[in-house]
């Protein structure tokens, strides 16, 4: 019977629902106050044994899943938050680790069968991604298993594989392992295990396992049901040791593996440790170069270019995010433009198999368009955060266009390296910047800069990419890439609604010596103006009240919002609301 009921708090998180009940600890879904949906483990601090305690103090999971929080990893779940709380005289220590919508590999397996080669290996080099990052920690995870990594489907049908679970992790351990390591998965084990002996080769042995169960739909040397041993180790350990001095089997009448990855398969699942890969890196080299040799040759070349362009120091820094934080939150007002973007862009990124199911358009390429000062930058930043994908910002007039030398030799190794992190969303603020019209406005000029451009953009999708872009001018734009297939949806981002200015209006004068302001006055006599009229509004009226040693009052803002014009007028912005699709 589950601890804590759907509703009921743990500090600032509400229950949403029961996942799973283990020994020590049970796990929900939560609602965070930010109404973000989180993953939470709960722990009975009693029934934990000193020994697997870090320090005595820390539950092991909530203090190595710290150690393991960074932005740099898409492979292994992130930490969140942690904490305590006491419940009819019972301490419980809490971890929150981000929410990820999906389906286990595990579930996945048992319900569509096995997978063909090029989407096991993919899987299995992002797992092993994942493992270099722990081992980089001098951590050893004990546990890769089917039911511990989650897919995430993509709206092409791409997959993102997360590693989920933390539950055994621990330092290299020799001797008493610092967990409970009764309900580790037998045919995921690596045969020193059983003498307690863990290390980076145990967690290399356990991947090769998954590598094989993806192929094969089973586990290797699998051959009997162990529960039947009713959870004695000893005898579960017999019989494995018994099971795996049979060859393995590599090819069935509905498998037929290449050579290479029949050898990949017996390094990796190699009875003595030393005969097995060295690291998880050599695995996934191993995979790349015999399965993948052009993904390997690629990311060969990308490892290579850092250090060349800093040399050079040619291009701007490009910098990778996770799209985290308020979203729309941030943005006043527009709530039909949100509305707009959460319908027909967000949904179906957000909900993979449901656009699948309804058969939902693929989208590539989402434009932005409206005058200056509109907060359309804005609306740019706050979408990357509300889809939550990993992301990078580029603005056009620093980054140059593409008639520049080495500008889009840096578009392509963005495009390159967002492709590897995926599913990524590239955002492009002032794109007529980057791709102008060379001969004039509203023309088609197909340049071979252009035609790389658009080989970059088009149907990006189909490898995880989205591209959003802003533009004050979408007629000084080459319009070779304003075609379906690079920018399929276009929204018109008008001026800053009421609700919006009285905002702008709020943020700018809440740390001035004011007397009592009337915002939503404020707010009426400034329609039409943009965020930079109103910015300009506000340091007019502060000018003149410091001037007179008096503090900003509404007769001052009133008076200078009487005599000042929007810098866009509703009849100047006209060509601006034009449909563009």
């Amino acid at each position: 019977m589950q601890t804590f009921k759907k509703g009921e708090k743990i500090d600032k998180y509400v229950i949403n629902s029961f996942v799973k009940k283990g020994a020590v600890a049970e796990s929900y879904t939560v609602l965070g106050s930010d109404d973000m949906m989180y993953f939470m483990k709960v722990y009975d601090f009693g029934k934990i044994p000193h020994e697997q305690l870090f320090q005595g103090k820390e539950v092991y999971e909530i203090q190595l899943c710290k150690e393991l929080n960074t932005d740099e990893n898409q492979n292994v779940v992130r930490y969140v938050n942690n904490g305590e709380v006491k419940k009819s005289n019972t301490v419980y220590h809490y971890l929150v680790t981000e929410f990820y919508r999906g389906t286990l590999l595990l579930d996945a397996v048992r319900t569509d069968g096995r997978f063909d080669l090029e989407d096991a290996v993919q899987i299995t080099l992002c797992v092993l991604s994942g493992l270099s990052f722990i081992h980089s920690r001098a951590l050893i995870h004990n546990d890769i298993r089917p039911s511990n990594i989650m897919l995430q489907e993509l709206d092409d049908g791409m997959l993102m594989p997360t590693i989920i679970d933390l539950g055994h992790i621990s330092y290299m351990v020799k001797g008493r392992p610092t967990f409970v390591d009764e309900d580790l998965m037998p045919y995921f084990r690596a045969p020193e295990t059983f003498r307690s002996v863990y290390t980076v080769k145990s967690d290399i042995f356990s991947t090769g396992a998954l590598l094989y169960f993806l192929l094969f739909g089973k586990s290797p040397w699998e051959g009997m049901d162990l529960r039947v041993f009713e959870g004695d180790k000893q005898k579960i350990a017999d019989a494995l040791k018994k099971a795996r001095k049979q060859d393995l089997v590599l090819e069935t009448e509905d498998v037929q593996l290449p050579d290479y990855l029949k050898a990949i398969l017996l390094k990796a699942l190699a009875k003595k440790p030393d005969d097995r890969f060295a690291s998880a890196a050599d695995f996934a080299q191993a995979l790349l170069e015999q399965v993948m040799p052009e993904l390997a040759k690629r990311m060969e070349e990308e490892e290579a270019k850092p250090q060349a362009e800093t040399q050079n120091n040619s291009g701007p820094t490009i910098t990778f995010k996770k799209g985290s934080g308020n979203g729309f939150d941030n943005v006043t007002g527009r709530d039909e433009l949100k509305e707009q973007l959460r319908k027909e862009v967000l949904f179906a990124l957000q909900n993979p198999e449901k656009a699948k199911l309804y058969k939902l358009p693929v989208i590539n390429g989402v434009l932005l368009y409206g005058p200056p000062g509109c907060g359309k930058s804005l609306v740019l930043n706050s979408f990357a955060e509300e889809l939550g994908f990993n992301y990078t910002i580029i603005h056009g007039p620093e980054m140059g266009h593409i008639y520049q030398e080495g500008v889009l030799d840096n578009l392509q190794r963005m495009f390159d390296a967002a492709e590897i992190k995926a599913p990524f969303v590239i955002c492009i603020d002032e794109l007529e910047f980057l791709a102008p019209n060379p001969n004039g406005e509203g023309e088609e000029n197909v340049t071979p800069q252009i035609s790389a451009l658009y080989g970059m953009m088009n149907e990006c999708s189909k490898k995880g990419i989205l591209v959003v872009a802003t533009t004050n001018r979408p007629d000084l734009i080459d319009q070779s890439i304003m075609r379906i297939g690079c920018f399929d949806r276009v929204f018109f981002v008008p001026q800053p609604d009421f609700e919006a200015r009285k905002d702008i209006f709020m943020d700018h004068l809440k740390d001035r010596p004011c007397e009592e302001l009337d915002f939503d006055e404020l707010a009426k006599m400034s329609d039409d103006f943009n965020a930079g009229d109103i910015t300009e509004a506000v340091n007019e009226a502060a000018m003149t009240a410091a001037y007179n040693d008096v503090p900003i009052s509404q007769k001052i803002l009133v008076d200078v919002l009487k005599y000042k014009n929007p810098t866009y007028s509703t009849k100047t912005r006209i060509g601006f609301n034009k449909s563009l699709k």
